[in-house]
């Protein structure tokens, strides 16, 4: 009987898993904090999310199985035409995707809705707030029997918020129940539910949103036990939980501040300016980690406004300065790059480091 071997390379998946990979694994990370996933419960997750903390990683494969979803959206548009709805994807006022804005937020909490469907049959005349969703076959039968709030409160949540931002918009006119059209990716069976507006809970989620925004350090986490089940599949696991460091931006900086006053702002204490998205994203050679962040590695014992000196359980020293300025100084790209953290304070390394003008990569 013939073996089949454990696993089989395919030149054509591979190439197309990479391309996947490569286009869409280099998309920048969004500037604004989402309603897409606010309801999910921590909120530390949340603010290393907003704090552009660590870029998500996926694989070739599942970046296309989020493309597969997006291919569903036509599908129900002309699914829902063809029953007599009526299917508004764009804002008429703007001609564009459905996009809202949390004023309240500074412009720093954002969403963007599938669309607007009228003409269902058990309620003809009232808008709804429509979101699209595809699902696996287990998923999708909790949700049947369990509903989305208990099965996918991030969704709920997301949809309470969309119906309280079109009441924002457009008044008394705005939508006050959501359709979640749900498409069974193993059997392509359909679930709806509707949702109806709920404003003191759609109220507490933006408080939630406003309260990640404007904190200056991690609130507290879901759970402090890394084996916890929210915690193990988490992206920031390893920065929650370990020893690693938040990637360099203006976001996870002691000096930069997320301005409540309009546009999304961000504001740098340091140069007195206020910062463009690309800027954030690049940083600069006065980047000081916002101190509690290397709380795991090392506790701040001294501070001015060009370094940090941290000091060590086993009370070595290290500086997170520019090393333009002071070559003893390690700046806060070369904390990041160190996974482990005792190179920081390793005398050998650092002696090399320093003879050769080298740094940590």
């Amino acid at each position: 009987m013939a073996v089949l071997p454990q696993s089989v390379v395919d030149p054509v998946s591979d190439a197309i898993f990479a391309y996947y990979k490569a286009k869409y694994g280099s998309e920048p990370q969004r500037p604004y904090l989402g309603a897409s996933a606010i309801g999910k419960p921590c909120l530390r997750q949340h603010w290393y999310s907003f704090r552009w903390s660590k870029a998500p990683q996926f694989s070739g494969r599942l970046y296309r199985v989020f493309q597969s979803g997006h291919l569903q959206e036509p599908r129900v548009y002309q699914d829902l035409a063809s029953i007599g709805c009526t299917v508004y994807q764009n804002n008429p006022t703007t001609g564009k995707q459905w996009s809202f804005v949390e004023e309240s937020s500074g412009g720093h909490f954002q969403g963007n809705c599938d669309g607007i469907v009228t003409g269902l049959p058990q309620a003809p005349k009232s808008p709804h707030i429509l979101e699209i969703k595809t699902a696996s076959d287990k998923m999708f039968r909790d949700m049947q029997k369990n509903g989305v709030k208990k099965s996918k409160p991030e969704h709920w949540a997301q949809m309470q918020i969309y119906m309280k931002w079109t009441s924002d918009e457009f008044g008394d006119d705005g939508c006050k129940r959501a359709l979640y059209f749900v498409v069974n990716k193993d059997n392509d069976e359909i679930y709806t539910e509707r949702i109806e507006f709920d404003p003191v809970e759609a109220q507490a989620i933006i408080d939630k949103a406003i309260a990640v925004i404007t904190a200056a350090e991690p609130p507290v986490g879901v759970s402090t036990d890394p084996s916890w089940y929210e915690c193990k599949f988490c992206d920031y696991h390893a920065i929650c939980h370990g020893t690693d460091t938040p990637a360099a931006s203006c976001r996870s900086c002691a000096h930069a501040t997320p301005e409540m006053d309009g546009q999304a702002k961000w504001s740098c204490e340091n140069h007195q300016t206020i910062l463009s998205t690309t800027e954030q994203r690049e940083g600069c050679n006065d980047h000081r980690y916002i101190p509690i962040l290397l709380a795991k590695t090392a506790k701040p014992i001294d501070m001015d406004r060009d370094c940090v000196i941290y000091e060590m359980a086993d009370g070595k020293r290290f500086t997170n300065g520019d090393p333009a300025k002071n070559p003893d100084h390690l700046s806060s790209q070369e904390i990041h790059a160190c996974a482990d953290k005792t190179i920081l304070v390793d005398e050998q390394c650092l002696e090399i480091r320093k003879q050769h003008g080298g740094k940590f990569v």
